[in-house]
């Protein structure tokens, strides 16, 4: 028995020793179960943050992407609504489409005017600014840098009509010109077309039909009237010196505004056809240098002061059977406005003379001339009453001087909508026979010279 019982303390002891060993193995375990569990877990917390940051980073991005579309989207409607054409300030126009703008003024109404053939009540469109038509495209191609378009055409509310007749290309009329494009045809777009790049920091450069500084200059920022009502010194300033209104085949740079100072440069090659001798066409002898030249303009906008001065120098479009060669067309003008809260003045000077080729003995019309404007408006809650002077000082051998005036009032309806009155009258020296024009009709032809055409207006004018 005494071995039996050795043998089982024996076991015992030895299965005591076994499981104190194991049960002294357990905490070294566990603890190492334990950081692997923490490391784990640190690990997915690493991951789970560098996710997060990879979230908002993503966010971050679109926010700026949506940014930069409501930025694009936006800003057709926007230069449609600060635009300042000859037009006037446009409304807010209707975007069609991403980066597309449709645009429009409509304007009608109903005169009585004489132009020499007693009094003649007529329906027309265009009293305070011409009818129009047109679409203006913009799109981002990288930060700062745009493509933008704009093709608008003049429309005639009284008959439907797009009132503009053949295109006349010159020497080679009825042949390719233009990348194969036929030289005849309707000239739908005649108020703009052009294409072209912009920059924010650079400015824009446009190629195609486009205004000039000189008459944005005469026609919209030298007088009140604008470029409507009869007795605006917009159509009647721009005849000295043969002054461009609108260029083909022209080349404009804008700048931007630099401390209200913005400068716009226009160059345009004229006669797009390849030929260097004298034709004959239907408006006379040309050449390849026909119609070829440059305007300019620089001017400042501060908070109540616009001034600015312009000056251009162009060829003829042709020249007569017994002249020698292309006459020069050359002028320069300066123009401010001050609006003093109450009432906004506006003051112009234009000289110009169109010389060469023994014009100036030959067709002689306003060979030298100079001339003035003085107008202003005073607005009162939706009123505004507004009056205009003009006089053009004929120098040359046909000595044909003549007086503008003009009284306008309108109501405004809204932010694009006007009621309009105007009485206007063009006073002729006993060589001239100016008529009298406003936005986009005309009193009539006055065949007599020494006449004085007089109208009387109302309409309704709305952009949109």
């Amino acid at each position: 028995m005494k071995p039996f019982r050795m043998k089982a303390t024996y076991i015992a002891v030895a299965t005591l020793l076994g499981a104190l060993g194991a049960a002294s193995s357990l905490p070294a375990y566990a603890e190492t179960e334990i950081e692997a569990l923490k490391r784990e877990l640190a690990d997915q917390r690493k991951q789970m943050a560098e996710q997060r940051a990879m979230i908002e980073k993503l966010l971050a991005v679109q926010g700026a992407q949506k940014e930069s579309i409501e930025k694009i989207e936006a800003r057709p409607a926007q230069a449609a609504a600060q635009a300042s054409g000859p037009a006037g300030p446009a409304g807010q126009g209707i975007n069609v489409m991403k980066g597309l703008t449709l645009y429009g003024t409509l304007d009608v109404n109903v005169a009585s005017t004489n132009s020499g053939y007693g009094r003649k009540t007529t329906v027309g469109s265009g009293g305070m600014t011409a009818s129009s038509i047109g679409l203006k495209g913009e799109r981002e191609l990288m930060e700062g840098l745009r493509v933008v378009g704009e093709a608008e055409m003049g429309v005639d509310f009284s008959t439907g009509s797009v009132s503009n007749g053949p295109i006349d290309n010159g020497i080679n009329k009825g042949v390719p010109t233009s990348g194969a494009l036929l030289g005849t045809g309707n000239q739908l777009f005649s108020r703009q077309a052009y294409v072209g790049l912009a920059s924010d920091t650079y400015g824009q450069v446009t190629l195609g039909r486009q205004y000039t500084a000189s008459y944005v200059a005469a026609a919209l920022m030298g007088n009140a009237f604008g470029a409507g009502f009869y007795g605006t010194s917009g159509d009647f300033l721009p005849i000295i010196g043969g002054m461009p209104t609108r260029l083909n085949n022209s080349i404009v740079y804008r700048s931007p505004n630099l401390s209200g100072f913005s400068v716009w440069a226009t160059y345009t090659v004229g006669n797009e056809n390849n030929v260097n001798e004298t034709t004959v066409s239907g408006t006379g002898r040309v050449t390849d240098s026909s119609g070829a030249g440059w305007d300019l303009g620089v001017f400042y906008r501060g908070e109540k002061l616009t001034a600015g001065a312009t000056a251009w120098d162009l060829y003829n479009a042709s020249f007569a059977q017994n002249e020698t060669d292309l006459a020069k067309k050359r002028g320069w003008q300066v123009m401010a406005n001050y609006d003093f809260g109450f009432a906004k003045v506006y003051g112009n000077y234009v000289s110009g003379r169109i010389s060469g080729g023994n014009y100036e003995n030959v067709t002689k019309t306003l060979s030298k001339a100079d001339g003035w404007s003085l107008s202003g408006s005073v607005p009162f809650g939706r009123h505004t009453f507004i009056a205009s002077y003009t006089r053009v000082d004929d120098k040359s051998l046909l000595n044909r001087d003549g007086s503008l005036v003009g009284i306008g009032y309108t109501y405004k309806f809204q932010d694009a909508t006007w009621l309009y009155l105007n009485w206007g009258k063009q006073f002729n020296n006993s060589n001239a026979s100016y008529s009298l024009l406003n936005g986009g009709d005309l009193v009539g032809s006055v065949v007599k010279p020494g006449y004085d055409p007089s109208g009387v207006m109302m309409g309704i004018n709305s952009r949109f």
